[in-house]
């Protein structure tokens, strides 16, 4: 008879258990956590032990399971250390020991192979599979300590991804600013949270959740929390480390690679399978059929997404009453599952706490509900992905609700075709704010979706600086009881108060014409005594750019910020960063921003040779001060990749002479090199006189 004792602490080792269970073969699966045990699915076949184990209670764990009577002791946890234990070896041939602990989990594996070893049983490692290279702008380290130590330099937001136990040892070598702007992302149980407690981590900082991570949930976390640095370990495929490193890479995140402690030898999940029962594994088609029927779990399963209006059962389609009367649960957000009427309802809306539920429980049907429509500013399509990626056999319906958008629009007896539609609901950042005031500006119609009255009073406070006269229509708690639609002036916004989610219509009647190319004055900038690049060099090193919607742009030198904010003014989509090392330019740059209102500029403080290195891959870089320190700049930036736009001013022949060595040393496709001498002509006495300035260099390349 055979007897085989999984220690598990991955996703293969789960795996594993399921197909053994399947071919009717007795095993025990040891787990450290309650957490992992909940992961498990316990059968007749498969009997879970739950608790952390040292290596003289494995060594006698294992001694007690080459017993089958002592199968109830086993399955119970009973603490075998002080029983009287016999360390023979009958029958040892009939018994295997798996080792599916996580490849860091580097003493315990070492423990389980000595007790395996002493008893004479048969050791099975399984490993996953390694990224066959690490990304060349990976950032790589030994361990935590070394990462936490150089992490402890950078700026920006981290979010680390190493888990609990790595948590104490990453807290010791990082400063209190450090901690105070990291994520911690962990699993959901109680022995983790209190592991982020004892070392202080504030609540909102713990994103407590269980895999799987798809990229596009990776990217969402990074974005939602402007990380700049993910920390992960080298966890192969199962472990999700292709999904966050194409995250971090599509976000302009910097990551920060763990690696394995040593080279492991070891068997495939599937090899070990193979191992275990004697059948073909790899690329065998009664295997991959087994996986199958192991995610699937004999079920068909059924989802609809559905969306349910504004959240009053009177706004909801006959569709979707159908579904959610037709299904065995209900997942949304509190206030939508408030008034709906089923069995079983769980407030959860994200796809990483519903899928480990629909893994555990045995439902059918399925309704997942989103407010308003479903295709307009809704969480359904990410959700839709995720729960591709997690299963391929699911049938998944969406089911279209009516959009708050549409609701307004008929109560106000407005059409929204000819409209902007633009919704800061959950992202009403100064950018965002920003964004939206330009889109005021510039058009008669403007539909916007906030999120309460304070997003209106801001919104006011801004046109009123701006000096934009409309109407703003607030639609607050749309479809309920409590329902109001308010008619305001810019000054009625200021003092706006009614509670809820708001859906507004802001009529501009007289909205200005947007410039085809959108230029400063050299006197729209506040200047002091700080340096500034001129408005005609300006002009023409922005053009040579070649700028493009979405891009990443480096302003290195920054002075007054006229480079950065002229370049943020031509479209909001444009991430700028103004790299400045002296103190006073940088408030200065600041103060402009403000002024000015393009807050989709971030001034960067320090020598930019040391900053730019955790800062995201730029599209293009405008130098025009760089503090001897250029061919350190130009490396530094050539490292994160190729096809970046160079455009340098130089003044000194010792610049150009620089940026000439430079150029020749990428080999690049497209120089070009200008040179500009500009002449003011000012009024002295009765004549009008050229007043010269500076020949100024410009050169531009793509390396």
């Amino acid at each position: 008879m055979k007897r085989v004792v999984i220690f598990s602490g991955t996703t293969e080792g789960r795996i594993l258990s399921e197909h053994l269970s399947a071919d009717k073969i007795p095993h025990t699966v040891c787990v450290a956590t309650e957490y992992g045990a909940e992961m498990m699915e316990e059968n007749s076949y498969a009997k879970v032990h739950v608790g952390r184990m040292d290596a003289s209670e494995i060594r006698a764990f294992l001694a007690a399971s080459k017993d089958f009577n002592n199968e109830k002791n086993l399955s119970q946890g009973i603490d075998l250390t002080g029983t009287n234990v016999s360390f023979t070896t009958d029958n040892v041939e009939e018994m295997t020991v798996v080792d599916a602990t996580h490849p860091y989990a580097t003493e315990v594996t070492a423990n389980i192979k000595e007790a395996a070893d002493t008893l004479g049983i048969r050791y099975i490692r399984v490993i996953r599979d390694m990224a066959k290279e690490l990304p060349k702008t990976a950032n790589i380290y030994s361990d935590i300590s070394e990462c936490a130590k150089k992490i402890d330099e950078s700026c920006g937001n981290i979010m680390l991804t190493t888990g609990s136990k790595e948590l104490a040892k990453y807290c010791e070598n990082v400063s209190e600013n450090t901690k105070k702007r990291t994520y911690v992302r962990v699993l959901p149980s109680a022995e983790s949270l209190k592991l982020c407690e004892e070392q202080s981590i504030e609540p909102d900082h713990i994103i407590a959740m269980h895999g799987p991570f798809s990229r596009e949930l990776n990217e969402a976390l990074i974005r939602q929390y402007d990380i700049k640095h993910l920390i992960t370990k080298e966890s192969g495929t199962s472990g999700g480390f292709q999904e966050k490193v194409e995250a971090a890479a599509n976000c302009g995140a910097s990551i920060h690679v763990i690696k394995r402690p040593t080279q492991e030898i070891g068997m495939s999940l599937e090899e070990a399978y193979s191992a275990l029962t004697g059948k073909e594994s790899v690329g065998n088609a009664e295997y991959d059929k087994k996986i199958e029927a192991s995610e699937v779990s004999g079920n068909s399963l059924k989802i609809y997404l559905v969306g349910i209006g504004m959240g009053a059962a009177t706004s909801m389609t006959v569709d979707a009453e159908t579904a959610i009367e037709d299904s065995d649960v209900v997942f949304g957000a509190e206030r939508l599952i408030r008034d709906i009427t089923c069995h079983n309802k769980f407030s959860m809306y994200r796809a990483a706490d519903i899928i480990p539920v629909l893994e555990k429980e045995n439902y059918k049907k399925v309704t997942i509900l989103f407010s308003g429509d479903t295709g307009f500013y809704s969480g359904a399509r990410k959700m839709l992905d995720s729960l591709k990626e997690w299963r391929k056999d699911i049938d998944v319906q969406v089911i279209p609700g009516i959009s708050s958008y549409s609701y307004l629009a008929a109560r106000l007896g407005e059409s929204y075709d000819d409209a902007v539609l633009f919704s800061i609901h959950g992202k009403n950042t100064e950018k965002d704010i920003a964004t939206l005031v330009d889109k005021i500006r510039y058009n008669s119609k403007v539909f916007t979706l906030l999120s309460g009255a304070k997003d209106v009073r801001e919104i006011g406070n801004r046109l009123k600086a701006d000096g934009i006269t409309c109407r703003i229509y607030a639609g607050s708690n749309l479809s309920y009881d409590n329902e109001t639609v308010r008619e305001l002036s810019v000054e009625e916004a200021l003092s706006f108060d009614d509670e809820g989610v708001v859906t507004a219509l802001v009529k501009n009647t007289n909205p200005l014409k947007r410039p085809i190319i959108n230029v400063r004055k050299d006197s729209d900038f506040i200047r002091d005594k700080v340096p500034m690049t001129k408005e005609c060099i300006r002009h023409e090193s922005i053009i040579r750019l070649g700028l493009h919607e979405g891009d990443v742009f480096y302003d290195i030198g920054g002075g007054t910020g006229s480079v950065a904010i002229e370049a943020a003014s031509l479209h909001p989509s444009l991430q700028v960063y103004t790299f400045e090392k002296k103190k006073e330019a940088a408030e200065l740059i600041r103060r402009n921003i403000e002024k000015l209102g393009t807050f989709n500029v971030t001034v960067v403080e320090g020598n930019a040779e040391k900053t730019i290195a955790d800062m995201p891959k730029p599209d293009c870089v405008f130098i025009g001060g760089s503090s001897g320190k250029m061919a350190e700049i130009i490396d530094t930036l050539h490292s994160k990749g190729v096809g970046i736009r160079f455009v340098i001013n130089a003044v000194s022949l010792e610049t150009i002479d620089e940026t000439r060595k430079i150029i020749e040393k990428y080999k690049h496709s497209d120089e070009e090199t200008i040179v500009i001498t500009v002449s003011d002509v000012k009024e002295i006495g009765s004549h009008h006189m050229l007043q010269g300035q500076n020949p100024i260099w410009i050169f531009s390349f793509t390396i």
